[in-house]
């Protein structure tokens, strides 16, 4: 698989301290990244370098393939972004915000309208943008992002301030705009829950260091959270794990057994062999946060 992204020993530094420091990162083509922090990690500083906001002290930047500093307008033709909140002309309806856009990348005006369709506010007419809510103005920043046709998409931190219907929305509006359209998204945010329902990829800093970067699949098919056990015998079956050194917690007869995934069987075959009747053994995968949580206590130990 090809990246869209490519990030080499990337390192910005202000007043001698590194915000982002010798991170590499890759983003492939036609997916969506996740590009996760805490506040401060690093993620809008490398955001704003990828999209030559600020120069970076050292690295390289590749857009499939190409330098960007060597190669400004051909990546500013194939990315589309929006870091932090987007800006308009609040007492313009949107097609006229718009129309300013693709005048200052030579875009046909017919574009306005496919984009206007994607990001389903097509039928906003003449209703200004001081009258949007805030789902309608991110999704505003986004056709506008998308005005140029660009092969890429970067959103930095695109559901701050939305309530669980905008944030719902968006989730399905980003893995639909990546399915259909065939767009590579690298999304920023410190909302781990969101982003493991979108992402295909994830990739995880700390103090400006890369610490993970994953398939989310590898992320829900190795960690286990604990192990879900529904038994008859649920007094017997704690004797069974305490004699394994495993540790539990039990609700009347559902059992969750905190351990490694390799464990399951053994846990499985000495409950049957202790006559114990198992009619529910499930793994519970750790979700992102944990995951998240985890890694960046492990590296700042």
């Amino acid at each position: 698989m090809s990246n869209a992204i490519e990030v080499r020993n990337l390192t910005k530094a202000y007043k001698g301290i590194n915000a982002v420091d010798n991170l590499s990162i890759n983003v492939p083509e036609g997916k969506i990244y996740g590009f996760l922090g805490k506040n401060g990690a690093g993620k809008t500083t490398t955001i704003r370098m990828i999209t030559r906001l600020i120069k970076p002290n050292s690295g390289e930047i590749l857009v499939f393939g190409k330098d960007i500093r060597r190669n400004r307008q051909w990546a500013a033709a194939n990315i589309g972004s929006i870091v932090e909140s987007p800006g308009f002309y609040e007492n313009l309806p949107a097609r006229s915000n718009l129309e300013i856009t693709a005048t200052l990348y030579k875009t046909p005006k017919s574009r306005i309208g496919e984009v206007l369709e994607i990001v389903n506010l097509k039928d906003t007419g003449k209703k200004k943008v001081k009258d949007f809510s805030l789902g309608m103005k991110q999704r505003l920043g986004i056709a506008n992002a998308l005005v140029h046709s660009p092969k890429i998409l970067i959103l930095d931190e695109p559901t701050n301030g939305l309530d669980p219907s905008g944030i719902k929305d968006m989730r399905s509006f980003l893995k639909g705009l990546s399915r259909d359209k065939g767009i590579t998204i690298m999304v920023s945010s410190h909302l781990l829950s969101e982003v493991q329902q979108i992402a295909d990829y994830v990739g995880i800093i700390d103090k400006g260091r890369l610490v993970e970067e994953t398939d989310i699949s590898n992320i829900e098919a190795e960690d286990q959270s604990y192990l879900l056990l529904e038994v008859d015998k649920p007094e017997k079956a704690e004797l069974v794990l305490k004699d394994m050194n495993i540790k539990f917690a039990s609700e009347e007869k559902t059992i969750k057994a905190f351990c490694k995934k390799h464990m399951n069987s053994s846990i499985n075959y000495n409950l049957v062999h202790k006559d114990i009747n198992v009619f529910n053994l499930a793994s519970v995968a750790k979700s992102l946060e944990e995951r998240f949580l985890a890694i960046t206590d492990e590296v700042n130990s």
